[in-house]
């Protein structure tokens, strides 16, 4: 079949052109659907603008519903560093740190019979005189739970490498490892847990010879101190921290303690200097208030920024046409002009917002200072105003917001208002805004499938047309062909 360059080289015609322009004409049968569709894809667009915002607004919200009211300052110590979190109270307290928890660690001797200066970490240190043996490291919680990593291991498998490779892929509260120093290869074991309940024992069951270098239950023997059965040395003794708290003496496994102070967690870096307590001071930080103000205020100005683009209407450009000509939408409008959700979303959260919540000295947000415009929604504020209010009287801003004797505040009540819009991930709650976009997804999937299938057609129609033209014009060029040699006949016969 001819190409449809070659189009119109036998009659003369420009079909080529002609072909093209019908093109172009059965492409405007595709305009409503791809119109339609961007449409759907321009209000997808558009709430999930609005999601995301609801959501950075939503973080806003959370804190004035509990944080920005309890946040604390926490002095500097040496021997410590304090973290207050929720239920933490403006206090002060007196602690000293007696001792750190430190993690229990083991290694093997070097004793110049089974394991001297030259052994190999690839030397296998057990008997190899037939069969399995198993080695068994447990460890007891401080309710006497027992856990434990046993490992079989064949005559084969008894180098320091493969005892540590075996342990290591139990994957429990023990790593091993094999560390070279001045004194040879040995192997080394380290609890992942600090304090008393991390203490290692280690027994050695079918391997006498291997027993002699592991076997340890009296915590490692100890260098230059008395001998205590142990074959293996303790590098760092399991031992629980202990502190002074307010008068009170604390033991502890770990050096990071939340359960002294209600609100508070301690993490132990040192022992205290001369034994001398030091102050820890909690004290409360009025300016978190204000900071959560001003990002509020500035989000949800974002928010309504959103939903005045997303709603704009301008009127259509009807000049110059004729009473029979109809007007088509402006294009400036809003994706979501006239959607009825966005509109019940931006009334519920100004509603919200310019409520009434209690009869305390602050009970709207005006009275802090934030003055909404009815206009657009917009907030503004007047920082002056709300510096008074929060000096004057914080309980009470927080009351607004928090609610009171089992009335939502603000914040609660404006948190619900965006949950049921954009959800809440953490507890798998979607939102009135996926549910339209997923009709609107659902509707654009079905648009696409009509631009596939009237493209096809058009496609079709299209070949038909060329068929058509190059039958066309390969009978122009037979006529042509054939006019040419009557005409020269007919000269012929004059002649």
């Amino acid at each position: 079949m001819p190409s449809i360059s070659s189009l119109g080289t036998g009659s003369g015609l420009d079909l080529t052109g002609m072909l093209e322009q019908l093109r172009s004409s059965e492409q405007l049968r595709l305009t409503p659907y791809t119109t339609q569709q961007n449409n759907f894809k321009a209000k997808i667009s558009a709430w999930g603008a609005l999601s995301s915002q609801l959501t950075t607004l939503q973080t806003s919200v959370k804190k004035l519903g509990g944080d920005a009211f309890n946040s604390l300052t926490v002095s500097s110590n040496k021997a410590f560093t304090a973290t207050a979190g929720s239920g933490a109270l403006a206090d002060s307290h007196s602690v000293t740190v007696t001792q750190l928890a430190t993690a229990h660690k083991l290694k093997t001797a070097v004793d110049g019979q089974n394991i001297t200066k030259d052994t190999k970490s690839t030397d296998l240190l057990g008997d190899t005189t037939g069969g399995t043996r198993k080695i068994t490291i447990s460890q007891t919680s401080d309710d006497g739970t027992v856990s434990t990593i046993s490992v079989e291991l064949k005559d084969d498998e008894t180098s320091m490498d493969q005892i540590a490779k075996a342990i290591n892929k139990q994957g429990g509260n023990v790593n091993a490892s094999v560390q070279r120093s001045d004194d040879g290869y040995q192997l080394v074991f380290s609890s992942k847990t600090t304090g008393k309940a991390g203490e290692m024992t280690v027994s050695v069951d079918g391997d006498e010879k291997l027993g002699q270098i592991l076997n340890t239950s009296n915590g490692g023997k100890v260098i230059d101190g008395e001998a205590n059965g142990d074959a293996m040395i303790s590098v760092a003794t399991a031992q629980n921290a202990m502190l002074t708290v307010d008068g009170d003496t604390y033991t502890r496994s770990s050096n990071n303690i939340s359960d002294i102070i209600t609100g508070v967690t301690l993490k132990l870096a040192a022992v205290s200097e001369k034994g001398e307590p030091e102050q820890l001071t909690l004290t409360e930080d009025p300016s978190t208030i204000k900071t959560a103000l001003q990002d509020f205020v500035k989000q949800y100005n974002a928010l309504l920024t959103l939903t005045s683009a997303a709603s704009k209407y301008v009127q259509n450009d009807t000049s110059g046409l004729s009473d029979s000509d109809v007007a088509k939408q402006n294009d400036q409008n809003g994706a979501l002009m006239g959607d009825s959700t966005l509109r019940g979303m931006v009334d519920d959260i100004r509603a919200a917002a310019n409520g009434v919540y209690g009869s305390g000295d602050f009970s709207a947000l005006d009275d802090l200072g934030i003055k909404i415009n009815p206009a657009d929604g917009q907030m503004t504020l007047d920082e002056e105003t709300l510096d008074k209010a929060i000096a004057d009287n914080p309980d009470a801003i927080g009351a607004m917001f928090m609610g009171k004797e089992g009335a939502d505040g603000l914040a609660t009540s404006l948190g619900t208002i965006i949950t049921n819009y954009a959800g809440d991930s953490e507890n798998k709650i979607d939102g009135v805004i996926k549910s339209s976009t997923d009709s609107l997804t659902s509707q654009s999937d079905i648009m696409q499938l009509q631009i596939d299938k009237t493209q096809k057609l058009i496609d079709a129609t299209v070949t038909r047309y060329q068929v058509q033209f190059q039958n066309l014009d390969t009978s122009m060029n037979k006529l042509n062909n054939l006019s040419s040699q009557l005409t020269s006949m007919l000269s012929s016969l004059n002649s």
